[in-house]
This record gives C-alpha cells, structure tokens and sequence, in this order.
C-alpha cells in the first residue's frame, strides 16, 4: 500500500512531545555520551541519558537468568557480564519509558547514530502506530524483508528471518509492558529476546531506508569485553536445531503477520530483493 498523504510530524518538538527518547549510556563512557549529543543535536533531537548497568562495577549475581535456555541458543555456556548488564540496562530504559507516560518510547544505545531522515521517519511510523508494536531503527541481516506499506520515503516491513540488534528501536506503550514481563528472566542475549515474536507476541516491523546506523564507536565494545570459549561442536548440537525451531518460527510468525491483518491494516506488498 502506498501512502500518499504527508506524515503530519516533522520537527523535533513534535516528536518529543509524544516520544520519550532514552539514551543508554555507561557512566565511564563519557567520550561516547558527547559523540550521541553531537549526533543528535545535529538533527535537533534532544534525548534523555538512562545510566547503564555496568557489569564492572556492580553486582549482577541476583540477576534471574536461565543458563539452560542461554547455552541452547547461544552455544555456549558462560555469559559475559557485560552482556548482562546491557539486558537490565534496557529494562530500565523500558521502565523510564513506561513512568513517562508517552505514546512511543525511542530506546538507544550510545553508539546509535541518526540518519539525517530521522525525524521524518518517525513521523512517519506515529502515523502508521496501528500496524505495529516494535521497530528497530537499525538491524544486522536482511531477513526476507515484506514491505506492508510505503509513503514518505519509507517502507514499513515484516521480516521472514532473522533480524537483529538493540541499538535503538520504537516501541508503544503495548510494547513496552509486555516486554517487561518478557524480559524478566533472561534466556538470551538482548538483541535476541526483543525479536522474539513468536514468544512475546508483539508485532515486529522494521523501517527501510534506516533512520539510524552505527557511529564509529561501535567498533570499540564497552560491554563484551569477556571472552567466552564454546564447547566442542558436538555440544553445539542442540544449539543448530534450536536456530532451526526459531528460523521455522519466524517465518511462520511473519506468514502470520502477513495472512491475518486487521480490516483496517493494507495488504502486503510484492517481497523485496533479499
């Protein structure tokens, strides 16, 4: 479906008048929280710093997790401290968003960079908030992208495989109270429990062009900086068909998606190239 009509939000105080835009940032990265201010300035988006979970400095040993589940879908046993930090780091920005009191919350990390289209993009998803529940901003992996509509220079897209990265993504209030409970106990690294449609149940999309890429600290991680061996292959076993099982689940979540919409949501459009 194509959108003619102009997305009626444009200019940054629009935007934040409805969007709480959260910013993730460790309090020893100072140097990466200037870079994020220089960038976003730049296009006149003013964001609110959350304070991360630094896994160096405090204790994460309550954190409720589920080795099991982890070690099946990552492939091996140990988990970077690091890594879970980052999780309750985004839980707290959810619940930032959720005390806000906002229609859509903006979650990024520090080396989240925007596009200059950004506030377009936006402006163009809050018009289109009845079609969708979680956006990444910015992903790893084509993922079989279906574009559900066009307007504005944008495609909003239902992915047939896998998609990820936590480096900012919108959510709705929806979103972010199930997500909440989804996250509680975590079972895997971040950027892959925020994608999992078939658990959570939410209706993941994604923008193309995307409003935001990787700044050039992105390079340097503040937060896997633990090395972590795997077992040998023949432990990895169970892992392989469990990327299986999820790899059927997503196609089948988007097949979904794509056969059972609303009367007031459009119809698919032909699938893009990859």
């Amino acid at each position: 479906m194509h959108d003619n009509k102009p997305a009626t939000l444009a200019t940054a105080g629009d935007i934040a008048e409805r969007c709480e835009v959260l910013l993730i940032n460790l309090d020893r990265s100072p140097d990466r929280l200037a870079a994020a201010q220089r960038h976003f300035n730049a296009v006149g988006l003013p964001f609110i710093r959350v304070a991360g979970v630094d896994a160096s400095r405090e204790d994460l040993s309550g954190c409720p997790i589920d080795r099991r589940s982890f070690e099946r879908i990552h492939g091996r046993e140990g988990i970077r401290p690091g890594e879970i930090g980052c999780y309750q780091s985004h839980l707290k920005a959810l619940r930032a968003f959720v005390a806000s009191g906002k229609e859509f919350g903006l979650i990024l990390e520090d080396d989240a960079q925007p596009e200059p289209h950004l506030l377009q993009s936006l402006a163009t998803l809050f018009a289109w908030a009845d079609d969708w529940d979680i956006v990444p901003l910015f992903h790893f992996h084509r993922g079989g992208p279906v574009a559900l509509r066009r307007g504005a220079g944008l495609a909003l897209n239902v992915h047939m495989g896998h998609i990820s990265s936590a480096a900012a993504y919108l959510v709705n209030r929806h979103a972010a109270q199930v997500l909440l409970g989804h996250l509680g106990v975590m079972r895997a690294c971040v950027d892959h429990s925020l994608f999992e449609t078939w658990r959570h149940g939410l209706r993941l999309r994604s923008a193309s062009p995307m409003p935001v890429r990787l700044a050039a600290q992105a390079h340097v991680s503040t937060i896997n900086v633990a090395s972590v061996d795997k077992p040998p292959f023949w432990r990895r076993l169970p892992t392989l068909l469990a990327r299986a099982h999820i790899a059927i689940r997503i196609f089948l979540t988007a097949l979904t998606a794509l056969t059972h919409r609303s009367p007031r949501s459009p119809r698919p459009l032909v699938r893009r190239g990859g």
